[in-house]
């Protein structure tokens, strides 16, 4: 099978899924991580560390497509967004291949050609130089989101919101004992 449990065991009984072959964690750049975008090749970094997740893509409860946005780039807006309580290491940390390295000049100049910040952007990259770079704003007020629909606009389905106690289909069933007990306490 291609589940969780299933991922599991499969990280407990494999040798060497990040295919590192023996090689320690390194330094990765932007630039090599973009080339591992596809499916079959598939990199992401993490905040700040970078994975080989080509063989965690099918036992992903979403599936391989939702990782298409972010294959060859930088996963940790979207992780984020949906994942913010799950343990990475716990789950991917096996599939580690070293850390993102932002000093080469390449990555200088990606970074100083990233647009500007907002107040409140997370995203270091986004930021024009490495001074700001180390300074987070304090995140904005922001107006409360719209209820989430069955899929949002990066096309992660997302649970239907469940209606407020009491309201719905009457029960089949008729009144309940807890339904009576109530009536009864009211004046």
């Amino acid at each position: 099978g291609f589940g969780l449990r299933d991922w599991s065991l499969l990280c407990r009984s494999a040798r060497d899924l990040a295919q590192r072959q023996g090689a320690p964690l390194r330094p990765i750049t932007p630039e090599e991580i973009a080339q591992h975008a596809t499916e079959h090749d598939a990199w992401i970094s993490l905040h700040g560390k970078v994975y080989n997740i080509t063989p965690y893509l099918h036992y992903h409860p979403g599936g391989v497509g939702i990782f298409q946005p972010c294959l060859g780039g930088d996963a940790s807006e979207l992780f984020d967004k949906y994942h913010r309580w799950v343990n990475t290491q716990g789950l991917v940390g096996v599939l580690q291949l070293g850390y993102l390295d932002e000093s080469s000049e390449s990555s200088a100049s990606s970074v100083s050609a990233a647009p500007k910040a907002k107040r409140g952007d997370r995203n270091p990259r986004s930021v024009n130089n490495a001074a700001a770079a180390a300074f987070v704003a304090p995140p904005t007020k922001v107006a409360p989101a719209p209820p989430p629909t069955i899929h949002d606009a990066d096309g992660f389905a997302m649970p239907a919101p469940r209606p407020p106690k009491g309201v719905g289909m009457p029960s089949l069933l008729g009144k309940q004992d807890d339904e009576e007990e109530e009536e009864e306490l009211l004046p």
